[in-house]
């Protein structure tokens, strides 16, 4: 009996156009919008599959100019109506090569009002370009998370958010103006800040930025200028990474309560401290001192701020960890170079015997310190020491130079 090849090789037709519309999705989430809305072609079952599809990520580098973008998606939008969305990503990157830019939030407002309106529950907007303001505030019940990058955003944008969004679990804001006084959610878990490298653009002066979010478990938060971090309530914190700098304090003399609130969260497991420039320092060196005990910190991750007066800092947060089980240290050239001028730095390491720091002391947990520093650093052999004399559990050392 004669058999067709399909049939020879066991084919049984379009498989693929038999699958439910909810693996199609799944397939299309891998796609550009272009190759998304060409599905249309494959089959009739294609058809109408594309106008449901959840996720959009839409990415200017696949467009020429912005009137291609925006005609493109317009239509996109226009088509697909209101259909429920899961992810909405728009990715605007025009630079000064191209004919026009994005200058202004209003060209890109439709948009994500329209995400907003099909029930998006991610929503990003990454812009490349000239920082932009929001000038509308964001209501959706089903938003859980938001990234947004070079963007203007003070109080009453955050304010407007957490009101306007109850079910928000997540807010990134990368490479951001924050001009803000006090983030204060009961729904955020996750929340991360990083700042413009512009420091040409500026707070009106020093304040306090109180973080009062009791349900959040996940911090990220870098080198906010003018802002001094004030927790109040951040009692289910597991992780958190902070990074300071001398434009967070008005001197040396104001005080902060990073590590003596954060030693009261009894969930923290994870913390990265990254203090720069001695007016920082001097701030955390006092704030160490009110530390109570982290009762459930086990990685424990420092830069070189925590040198000073014979690793004074680094040893008192190390005893008061008694689960901590990694201890990591990262050490940069320029503080490497210091040890040539230690008359000019406030982070020198010295040269103590055990006797002169403090009573050596248990750390059962510690497993492992990694110590990441220049090449031929001169003061890795005195950090070394220092541990050995003041810790009574042995302990692995690895060091990776740089």
């Amino acid at each position: 009996m004669f058999r067709s090849k399909s049939e020879r090789h066991g084919s049984t037709g379009d498989r693929i156009s038999a699958l439910p519309d909810d693996l199609l999705h799944h397939v299309m989430s891998f796609l550009t919008p272009w190759e998304i809305v060409q599905t249309c072609l494959l089959s009739r079952r294609w058809r109408n599959v594309w106008v449901s599809a959840r996720c959009l990520s839409i990415d200017s580098d696949q467009f020429s100019t912005l009137r291609q973008l925006k005609k493109f998606l317009d239509n996109l939008l226009l088509d697909r109506g209101y259909t429920a969305l899961h992810t909405f990503w728009l990715r605007i990157n025009f630079g000064i090569f191209y004919p026009d830019s994005i200058d202004d939030y209003c060209q890109i407002r439709p948009w994500v009002c329209h995400a907003l309106r099909s029930n998006v529950q991610v929503l990003g907007i990454v812009h490349h370009g000239e920082i932009l303001t929001i000038g509308n505030a964001f209501t959706s019940s089903y938003l859980k998370r938001l990234h947004l990058r070079n963007f203007d955003v003070d109080d009453w944008f955050v304010e407007k958010l957490f009101s306007g969004c109850p079910k928000l679990e997540e807010l990134e804001l990368i490479c951001c103006f924050v001009n803000i006084i006090k983030f204060s959610s009961t729904k955020l878990q996750r929340l991360t800040v990083t700042t413009t490298d512009d420091r040409s653009i500026s707070c009106l002066g020093f304040e306090d930025m109180v973080i009062d979010m009791p349900k959040l478990v996940s911090l990220d938060i870098k080198e906010v200028p003018d802002r001094n971090l004030y927790f109040v309530d951040v009692s289910s914190l597991e992780t958190a990474s902070v990074c300071i700098d001398e434009s967070s304090f008005a001197s040396s003399q104001v005080d902060c309560n990073v590590l003596s609130a954060l030693s009261n969260v009894t969930s923290l497991r994870s913390l990265s401290l990254t203090v720069r420039h001695n007016v920082a320092i001097k701030v955390l060196e006092r704030d160490v001192l009110r530390c109570a005990t982290f009762n459930s910190l086990t990685t424990l991750s420092l830069g070189e701020w925590c040198l000073g007066s014979g690793c004074s800092s680094l040893l008192h947060l190390l005893q008061r960890s008694p689960k901590i089980q990694k201890l990591i240290l990262h050490f940069t050239d320029v503080g490497a170079s210091q040890c040539d001028h230690p008359e000019q730095h406030a982070v020198v390491v010295g040269d103590p015997t055990c006797s002169e720091t403090q009573r050596p002391f248990n750390c059962e947990n510690l497993k492992k310190i990694e110590i990441n520093c220049p090449l031929g650093d001169k003061r890795i052999h005195v950090i070394v020491r220092i541990l050995y004399e003041n810790i009574n559990s042995p302990t692995e050392i690895n060091i990776t130079s740089h």
